[in-house]
């Protein structure tokens, strides 16, 4: 295992307790780990178990258990991350529905402005950056793509605009904070939590925290709250939801608003995490679009997808190298569009067919 360590230094900031066995095997660096979600811990320990009842005879099992351990919780902590960003933008597609580049915006908005704001005000920063975040993704949708939608434009000029909009953004977190990497880099991320086979960054666990509030508070909106029927209406009819007196402008604003706060919050647990740079927001949302779309239609799905996602990214670093995960990421994402294009956790539609037949009683 200490040769994870090395290899895991420049990437991730998981580590392993001291007495852990080495060996030589290759095992997948935790790149740009991302978050746990809790649950799924447990599954961790029970696989644990089956490889110690049902190891290779004359292998070794505490390597055998090492190696699933570092990729199911590797497969966790960038799935989690995906997911967050996954299920922001889906919520957003529902009711606004076009690609909307400019919420990666959102995100590096969030972890700038705790590079700049945290130094100052410390805890009392983030509601600010909270606000900041809000009022960002308030006015895209206020003053550019409403009066758009209003004008008629499609939602290929929506994405357009949205693109123009993330390039104008980058290029001025470029001018301002210039393009090296940066970090927040407080006592926050140096804490360690201690998992039983691995160490876990504090900051991982609150991203894991994040992204399980996200998952139930998005599910509860969507089919508990008035709101959230408002939202679903307009996500299946637009038309019908409008003739049937839902505001839908008003909608589309609040779910901005909710959308920001997720991923100005995420934003900042990256700062954290893998730290910034100004083209952080794009290659965040590539991969979280990516999950959303392969997952399929729903929230659920697109968190779902997400975890697909980082599961074949890892197996396919563990046995290539690094630098090909982005390559992995849209092989798996062409592949499974292709085997289920509606998404991989969506039924396929019941065929229906077309062939006339004759009314009964009907005379020859």
């Amino acid at each position: 295992m200490r040769a994870i360590a090395n290899r895991i230094s420049k990437y991730g900031n998981i580590s392993y307790p001291p007495n852990t066995p080495t060996y030589n095997s290759a095992i997948i660096p935790p790149q740009r780990t991302k978050n746990v979600f809790f649950a799924p811990i447990i599954f961790i320990y029970k696989s644990n178990n089956i490889v110690l009842r049902y190891g290779r005879k004359g292998k070794n099992t505490v390597s055998d258990i090492g190696v699933l351990s570092s990729v199911l919780l590797n497969t966790l902590i960038i799935g989690s991350g995906y997911a967050i960003v996954a299920m922001a933008f889906r919520l957003m597609f529902s009711v606004s529905p076009f690609f909307n580049m400019a919420l990666g915006a959102s995100v590096a908005l969030g972890a700038y402005l705790g590079y700049s704001l945290l130094p100052m005000f410390g805890i009392y920063a983030y509601p600010l950056i909270l606000l900041g975040v809000i009022v960002f993704t308030w006015a895209q949708e206020a003053f550019i793509y409403r009066p758009m939608r209003t004008a008629g434009a499609s939602p290929m000029v929506l994405l357009v605009v949205s693109l123009g909009v993330y390039t104008i953004f980058e290029s001025v977190i470029h001018l301002i904070f210039g393009p090296q990497y940066q970090t927040l880099g407080t006592v926050a991320d140096l804490s360690q939590v201690n998992l039983g086979f691995a160490h876990v960054p504090l900051v991982q666990l609150i991203i894991i925290i994040l992204g399980a509030l996200s998952l139930i508070g998005i599910y509860v909106l969507l089919q508990k709250t008035f709101l959230g029927k408002e939202i679903r209406a307009i996500a299946q009819c637009p038309e019908l939801a409008y003739t049937t007196g839902i505001n839908i402008n008003r909608v589309i604003i609040i779910v901005s608003i909710v959308v920001g706060a997720i991923l100005g919050l995420y934003g900042v647990c990256v700062g954290y995490d893998t730290g910034m740079e100004p083209t952080m927001g794009f290659n965040v949302l590539f991969k979280g679009m990516i999950g959303a779309i392969i997952g399929g239609p729903t929230v659920l799905a697109a968190y779902l997808g997400s975890m697909v996602l980082a599961l074949a990214e890892n197996i396919g670093v563990w046995f290539f190298a690094s630098q090909w995960r982005d390559l992995i990421a849209f092989v798996i994402f062409i592949l499974l569009l292709w085997l289920r294009p509606n998404g991989i956790f969506v039924r396929a539609p019941k065929k229906v067919s077309c062939k006339l037949t004759k009314p009964k009683g009907s005379k020859k």
